[in-house]
């Protein structure tokens, strides 16, 4: 009888700190949402009036968020032996776990089209939106200030700025095929002025003086170090899920039998 006592406890308490983790996890989901929406406002500029991206973000703080409080639920229910909330939480628990398969497998299947319509939202604001380098709009800071950070211009490189509206309405006499923001930094300068700007317009190919490559494809590389960071904390909360519905059953049948 202390016998099945001791593995009775043990269960309730593996089950809190199972739960416990569970509830870190979906803190660190909802942190990431939160990251994705606050720290990445310059992205969502340019990715225009596309939902997708913005809808992605919110989706995850509402996930964190549920999970978080489903985690909370069986902390509760396991401290206080609650055979009710144990059931509920069970219930919750699959749930979530057949959306996160669901989730994963549409998020593989749809890997692509989601790139390009990105990298197309991102192509409209910069021909249609943009409209110089000093303009103080969303759309063109979010531009300078991506091309700056990034070391990249335009959304695959700089040409595609010459056909941009802001290229082809400029006089002849003071045209600009592209903004100083694609022009490499002086590390050196307090200002974060362009190491040579004239090179920069004269040798467009040169990269000692204008940065290489498109912003879409430096911005998808570091989204894609978040990601593997969402997946590997995506797995380990369907381990810890796994785990908790396994520890909950058990625990409602030990309660269930301590009845009779």
């Amino acid at each position: 009888m202390d016998s099945e006592g001791g593995c009775y406890n043990c269960m309730k308490y593996l089950l809190f700190v199972f739960n416990l983790l569970f509830w870190l996890s979906g803190a660190a989901l909802l942190g990431v949402g939160i990251w994705v929406i606050v720290a990445q406002q310059s992205f969502i500029t340019l990715v225009g009036d596309n939902p997708l991206f913005i809808t992605g973000a919110y989706i995850l703080i509402g996930v964190g968020a549920f999970v978080f409080f489903v985690g909370f639920l069986g902390c509760c229910g396991a401290i206080k032996e609650s055979k009710c909330m144990l059931i509920l939480f069970f219930i919750l628990l699959l749930l979530i776990f057949a959306a996160e398969i669901v989730a994963a497998v549409l998020a593989f299947m749809f890997r692509a089209k989601t790139e390009q319509v990105l990298s197309d939202m991102m192509n409209k604001t910069l021909q249609e939106d943009y409209k110089g380098p000093k303009a103080q709009d969303p759309t063109s800071a979010a531009w300078n200030y991506v091309q700056i950070i990034f070391g990249c211009c335009g959304t695959t490189g700089y040409k595609d700025w010459l056909t941009s509206d802001w290229v082809q309405n400029q006089g002849q006499g003071t045209r600009m095929d592209f903004p100083s923001s694609c022009c490499t930094r002086d590390k050196l300068s307090l200002d974060n002025l362009p190491k040579n700007q004239t090179a920069c317009y004269a040798n467009p190919d040169d990269p000692m003086f204008m940065n290489s490559g498109g912003c879409f494809e430096k911005m998808k590389s570091e989204f894609q170090q978040k990601i593997l960071i969402i997946a590997i904390v995506g797995i380990a909360i369907a381990a810890v899920m796994i785990l908790g519905m396994v520890f909950s059953i058990c625990m409602v049948r030990n309660m269930e039998e301590k009845e009779v």
